[in-house]
């Protein structure tokens, strides 16, 4: 097991010992990041996917992912009830705030201002109590720019550089017809990580679409049947 897998769920632990959020460090996303690419690369390199070493790696994969995500979910129940505290009382633990990394800290902001706006709505008062709202958390916290902050899968785990044009679609449907086999499978197969860097768990007589170097493993072994398919 990774020391890295070891930090984090001690950061979980941490978490739900504690009815604040807890100190983590600021890159800690960045390092998940990376660490999972890791070990991408390294199941790759191996030429049986269903070995027992590249099984072992797809469950520290799985198991560093799911951590990661955990972390995220309990820091966004912590910073929500420190959004209901600064709504309703007017008052919310600054030390606390001080402990959210920036995305938490610009989605805390935003949950205040809608939940203040949406009240004030529903209740017909004026846009004063949003306002003041607004005005406490400006006291407290400069307006910096605005960061994006995503709670889903895929949390912290945005791609960085410029994206490219998509490629026609008749070259994208060559090129993806080059790089893949579709193959008939003769038994069933535990989960194992693609080259493509998904995850498969295959019963026998599935038909599926997968790398060209998964499948060629699969029917030099006789586990699964190559398939051309015709128009």
């Amino acid at each position: 097991m990774s020391d890295f897998l070891n930090d984090i769920r001690l950061i979980v632990w941490n978490e739900k010992e504690s009815g604040k959020l807890s100190e983590v460090p600021g890159d800690l996303f960045r390092n998940g990041k990376k660490s999972l690419e890791e070990i991408q690369a390294r199941i790759r390199e191996f030429s049986n996917p269903l070995s027992e070493e590249a099984a072992e790696l797809l469950d520290q994969y799985h198991s560093t992912r799911e951590t990661l995500n955990t972390i995220i979910k309990l820091r966004l129940k912590k910073i929500l009830k420190l959004a209901e505290a600064q709504i309703e009382e007017r008052y919310y633990d600054k030390d606390e705030v001080k402990l959210m990394l920036p995305p938490e800290r610009a989605m805390f902001d935003a949950v205040c201002r809608e939940i203040g706006v949406c009240r004030d709505t529903l209740m017909g008062e004026t846009a004063g109590e949003a306002d003041a709202v607004k005005e406490t958390l400006k006291e407290d916290h400069p307006a910096e720019g605005s960061t994006p902050f995503d709670f889903g899968e895929e949390a912290f785990f945005e791609d960085e550089g410029p994206v490219a044009p998509a490629a026609p679609e008749e070259k994208a449907a060559a090129e993806a017809t080059d790089r893949t086999a579709v193959v008939l499978m003769k038994q069933d197969v535990p989960g194992f990580m693609g080259l493509d860097g998904r995850t498969y768990a295959l019963e026998e007589e599935d038909i599926v679409t997968l790398p060209k170097g998964n499948a060629e493993v699969l029917c030099e072994r006789n586990i699964a049947l190559n398939i051309r398919l015709i128009k």
